[in-house]
């Protein structure tokens, strides 16, 4: 019974429930991929999170790092249904062959976004859940888009087996000159202990006919039903452009009567 706590933490839950409101914390830390379930009506959840990158690009001889603070904010105005935003700010440092270099720092990233759970399936039927996001332009300059980019995912997860819990994300996503580029995330997850849980991943993008794609891997730790503490760390090697990163954050959440 104790192993069940892990699987509804990375929202791989072997008991699906109708009410979305779950005993223990439903997070998307650590790792890329979501889960299709909400927090549940009246439910409000903070995901932060921050994350330092290393990359260095042999064909276009450059490198350098980045450092991202990321945070989303979720709310449940009904059981199946939840209101999101995201924010990141971005620090990063860029170096060029020719001795240049660039610095960059600021609100990179808002998105407002909805989720639905679509299906909460029992034993090993799957669930589904259907999200969709809207990328705004109202960030600092060196990361702005001239128009809102859209994105639409379809989320899955399932029970494997007594010990592995399967989640996957198909999504699309658009540009400022509306060409499309699809990504996926394929999630595997596993207890270690009571409160101890880790997965492995791999998630990428396809554009242009070309796929790009990464691994990642981390644990979280369940504080109490409300809290969760987690790392991760992860890597690519994509066309020449090599990148790795670490990643460590906390998620919380309270009801509201």
């Amino acid at each position: 019974m104790k192993k069940n706590v892990l699987f509804i933490l990375f929202t791989l839950s072997v008991n699906s429930l109708f009410a979305q409101y779950n005993e223990t914390i439903r997070t998307a830390r650590p790792g890329q991929a979501v889960g299709p379930f909400t927090t549940g009506k009246y439910v409000f959840q903070v995901q932060s999170g921050l994350t330092h990158t290393d990359f260095d690009d042999s064909d276009l001889n450059f490198d350098g790092n980045s450092q991202d603070f990321f945070t989303i904010f979720r709310y449940g105005l009904l059981e199946d249904f939840e209101l999101r935003t995201a924010f990141a700010y971005n620090s990063s440092e860029v170096a060029f062959s020719d001795n240049s270099s660039s610095k960059t720092n600021g609100l990179s990233l808002w998105v407002v976004s909805v989720r639905y759970n679509i299906v909460s399936g029992e034993g090993y039927k799957p669930s589904f859940g259907f999200q969709t996001d809207a990328r705004l332009t109202w960030v600092d300059e060196d990361y702005q888009s001239e128009d809102i980019t859209p994105k639409v995912m379809l989320i899955h997860s399932q029970k494997l087996s007594e010990t592995f819990g399967l989640t996957t994300n198909w999504a699309v996503l658009w540009n400022d000159e509306g060409d499309a580029r699809a990504s996926y995330v394929i999630n595997i997850s596993f207890p270690l202990s009571d409160r101890l849980g880790s997965f492995v991943e791999n998630y990428g993008e396809v554009a242009n006919g070309n796929l790009t794609n990464r691994w990642d891997t981390g644990l979280g730790y369940l504080v109490n039903n409300n809290l969760l503490l987690d790392c991760s760390v992860g890597y690519g090697k994509n066309d020449g452009l090599t990148d790795w990163f670490v990643d460590a954050g906390i998620s919380w959440r309270t009801k509201f009567k």
